[in-house]
């Protein structure tokens, strides 16, 4: 059976669909504030890392841990699930399945609690 990785269709598209979703969270005047400052690029490239292993692609994530990487960001739930929605959105735009989506949501869901502080 062909892996997350490849079903979610490589590298190209979880970058593409990355860009997007972080595109779409940085011009949003919901969630923009979390993006001042922050070099785009390198951003887009750490999280498609991020995704790529989570998907159990051949890529390693260097960068800090979530908990580290949003410590200071102060986001809301609500923040986290405007970004969950564009993902799904960007994920369906992208053509992936339904069970490569749902697999991906369920593999990411845990870092929620280290990107939304606990009340």
């Amino acid at each position: 059976a062909p892996t997350l990785y490849a079903r979610l269709g490589g590298r190209p598209v979880i970058a593409s669909v990355i860009g997007r979703v972080l595109d779409r969270m940085a011009a949003d005047p919901r969630t923009h504030h979390s993006f001042e400052g922050v070099k785009m690029a390198h951003l887009k490239e750490s999280v498609s890392d991020y995704v790529c292993k989570a998907a159990d692609g051949p890529c390693s994530y260097d960068g800090e841990t979530m908990a580290n990487a949003h410590k200071d960001l102060h986001i809301a739930a609500s923040e986290m699930d405007l970004m969950v929605l564009a993902l799904r959105e960007e994920l369906d735009a992208a053509g992936v399945g339904t069970a490569a989506k749902n697999e991906l949501l369920r593999r990411l869901a845990p870092s929620r609690r280290d990107v939304v502080p606990a009340p």
